[in-house]
């Protein structure tokens, strides 16, 4: 093995937060990323990945809280809640202690169904860690709202420098419809069109995170307007899209960003990291390090080839004993990368 398990990890963490603040700062949050984004964004996704990675860089985590409170409307928290029903993450906890805080003010409403009270018997932990693992302490009076919900973290103290996002900045199409179309269903089918071909129901039931039914009937009304065009295949219908005309109207030059599927490609990376920030790990000889990554792995490459990132896994069974260890270091990188 060429990295030793402590040092994968660091890199790890560090590739993951450093596409998290790529992403964030497109949307509008205070911070600084090289490079644009040339996927689309999808804001759920990208919370509900910072409610796990952001436990070990209390910096992005704060700064978002920060662009929650300016631009939270801009979040569809319906299709947060599906998206976290229906993939594995292990932020759900967090998650819920963010809609308490944002529980607040006129979208107070949009954040209650998430904001899901603590147990009384479950006791309160800190929310940020170190790099290493260990928790961080905190100093004076725990923020309320986080320790309703079992998050012992510092007072906040937001900066309010979260901008609007930039409508015509490439990966921000997604918001850029809402901010056209409503926080609604057909945002997100219009979004999806413009990045593919053309759409199935079915299939954008499932990339979308709605209901089979709420797509065919929002597909039916649409088009009726004589703007989404519909073409059978065989007993299907597939619906597309005037791409030249909808650049025209968006304003936008070049080419649509590339579409990816951001719920399960993040689910499936804070898979990975949870099992690899087991301190257990560290203590195991390579061929039980490498079998215990295996099986995580067996279990998240279906997830992640949901994603559609283009990047293939390696198949495990090709590499016995401690030989996979480098191979699954690489394929995890490529992906961050």
């Amino acid at each position: 093995m060429n990295m030793s398990l402590r040092e994968f990890k660091e890199q790890f963490l560090n590739q993951a937060l450093e596409l998290l603040w790529r992403q964030w700062t497109v949307l509008g949050v205070s911070g600084h990323a090289e490079g644009e984004a040339p996927w689309m964004i999808d804001p759920e996704a990208l919370l509900l990945a910072t409610c796990t990675f952001g436990r070990w860089e209390p910096r992005l985590f704060d700064e978002v809280l920060d662009w929650l409170r300016a631009n939270g409307w801009v979040m569809n928290t319906q299709r947060l809640g599906t998206v976290l029903r229906e993939e594995a993450w292990g932020g759900g906890p967090v998650l819920a202690a963010v809609a308490g805080w944002r529980n607040t003010g006129s979208d107070a409403l949009k954040w209650r169904r998430l904001a899901q009270p603590l147990p009384s018997s479950a006791e309160a932990e800190g929310l940020f860690r170190f790099k290493d693992g260990r928790t961080m302490p905190v100093m004076g009076e725990p923020e309320p709202h986080f320790a309703g919900h079992g998050f012992r973290r510092n007072a906040l103290r937001l900066r309010g420098l979260s901008r609007p996002f930039q409508p015509l900045e490439r990966g921000n199409l997604l918001v850029q419809l809402r901010a056209l179309c409503g926080v609604n269903v057909r945002a997100e089918i219009i979004a999806y069109l413009l990045t593919h071909e053309t759409g199935h129901p079915a299939e954008m039931a499932r990339a979308l995170y709605f209901h089979k039914r709420t797509i065919q009937d929002a597909l039916g009304e649409m088009n009726a307007s004589g703007v989404v065009e519909l073409r059978p295949l065989g007993r299907e219908k597939h619906y597309w899209l005037h791409g030249e005309a909808w650049r025209a109207l968006l304003q936008r030059t070049g080419t649509m960003p590339q579409w990816v599927g951001w719920p399960p490609f993040w689910s499936g990376l804070e898979q990975i990291w949870l099992k690899l920030s087991d301190p257990q790990l560290e203590a195991l000889e390579p061929v039980m390090l490498s079998s215990v990554l295996r099986q995580i792995m067996v279990r998240v490459r279906p997830v992640i080839d949901r994603a559609g990132t283009g990047k293939p896994l390696a198949d495990d069974r090709q590499y016995l004993g401690e030989k996979y260890l480098p191979v699954f270091m690489a394929d995890v990188m490529s992906l961050l990368r």
